[in-house]
């Protein structure tokens, strides 16, 4: 029973931080974005409001990928005698997190600087923008998701 009990605290942990990026990208995109936009009245009050909500995220949300990936490569390395199948599972989610990590990367290092900078009448080109990568950013979670219930 001991033995089982550091696979499945990293699996929980696992699980429980990818489900936390999920919801917080869910939550974002589907409530806080829209409501927010209702709120300010002027285009200007809810891009300071969105610049200061997003103030310093990037590094919490990098330090969650790279805890999603490193508690995800210690299960692998756990696994006993994995079969090819679960191995080709692993590896797609594996390729999905390093996508979705290169998203993230450009959208916060490229993206966010070119939205800070934009002209009021680029704001929403840059808002829709912004909406496709996080309907983007879902669906390759949602897909990594599936792939790990397949593979179970």
């Amino acid at each position: 029973m001991l033995g089982n009990v550091l696979p499945t605290l990293l699996l929980t942990a696992h699980i429980l931080s990818a489900a936390a990026w999920f919801g917080a990208m869910i939550y974002s995109l589907f409530v806080l974005q829209p409501r927010s936009q209702q709120y300010f009245q002027k285009s200007d009050d809810f891009e300071d409001f969105a610049t200061f909500i997003a103030a310093s995220a990037r590094w919490k949300v990098l330090t969650g990928i790279i805890f999603i990936g490193t508690t995800g490569l210690l299960l692998w390395v756990a696994k006993p005698a994995p079969s090819a199948f679960w191995v080709i599972c692993m590896s797609l989610k594996a390729l999905l997190l390093l996508i979705a990590t290169a998203l993230f990367g450009y959208t916060s290092w490229v993206l966010w600087p070119q939205r800070l900078c934009a002209a009021p009448a680029e704001r929403l080109r840059y808002q829709n923008i912004f909406r496709l990568v996080g309907f983007s950013l879902i669906s390759i979670c949602a897909i990594a998701f599936f792939i790990s219930v397949l593979a179970r």
